[in-house]
């Protein structure tokens, strides 16, 4: 069994469109892993409350990230396969234009 491995990476981005504004700069966090992915059974209600695949999970990690996120005026999106999941937050940098 490979060792997991969780990488952070951050990255400005210009000129981007969060809740029908645009942003002249987001910050784009990705967080990666190299775990099993979303189960795809889960991966349309991933950011509901309640909703795990793991065992002992409570279901609440996700739901409050993205509660956080969209209170400050980003996005939380995903991308998973096996071997490889991201999780990007894209959050304006200053108040919109």
């Amino acid at each position: 069994l490979a060792p997991g491995v969780v990488t952070l990476r951050t990255r400005v981005a210009r000129q981007v469109m969060l809740a029908h504004r645009q942003h002249r700069l987001a910050l784009v966090l990705s967080v990666i892993d190299n775990g099993p992915g979303v189960p795809e059974h889960i991966r349309d209600r991933i950011f509901h409350p309640l909703v795990t695949a793991r065992a002992g999970g409570t279901g609440l990690g996700l739901s409050l990230a993205q509660d956080f996120v969209q209170q400050h005026g980003g996005i939380i999106e995903f991308e998973s396969r096996p071997g490889r999941t991201e999780f990007r937050l894209v959050l304006p940098m200053e108040p919109a234009h």
